[in-house]
């Protein structure tokens, strides 16, 4: 950049939209001054010097190199403050759906839409004991109905349990 001339160096803040005339280090700036240099409106200015971001002289004007260098580092403290803040922003969004779900589930089940386990499970588990007793019984009450005997009973009572035990052994 030593090698630059001061038309290729106006050239160059005029493309990136600097103002044309270097700071000194001591130049104090108004707000709309300074809001150019930043790329803010002077209210917006205003506003950051209110609240301490901005240093500024008891005439409301702004010491340009040193509040270039506030607002920088003001912006970069930003910049780190959203990096930890999505971090927690993405807590609370997965905490948030995790309440969500669980409000959904809780009202699916007040709506009668969704039922608990082992209730049901439970509930099976009482039909299939009743079912299995009535079938166990049939061999009996048909042999006393039809006057079979005690050889063919055996054989219907044999055959249901292979048929139950191979319906449990696929299951």
């Amino acid at each position: 950049m030593e090698n630059m001339t001061q038309t290729e160096a106006a050239e160059i803040d005029a493309l990136v939209g600097l103002p044309e005339t270097p700071p000194d280090d001591g130049e104090l700036v108004d707000a709309a001054d300074l809001a150019d240099w930043l790329g803010l409106t002077p209210n917006r200015v205003s506003a950051l010097a209110r609240e301490g971001v901005l240093p500024r002289t008891p005439d409301k004007l702004f010491p340009l190199k040193a509040a270039v260098r506030s607002y920088a580092d003001h912006a970069r403290a930003g910049a780190t403050g959203r990096r930890v803040d999505s971090d927690l922003a993405a807590e609370k969004l997965r905490a948030a759906k995790a309440t969500a779900e669980k409000l959904e589930i809780q009202n699916a089940k007040s709506r009668g839409d969704l039922l608990d386990g082992k209730q049901v499970a439970n509930e099976w588990r009482g039909i299939i004991t009743d079912l299995r007793a009535a079938v166990l019984a049939v061999p009996s009450r048909v042999a006393g109905r039809m006057g079979l005997d005690r050889a063919t009973t055996a054989a219907l009572d044999s055959e249901i349990r292979d048929a139950m035990e191979a319906i449990a052994d696929d299951h």
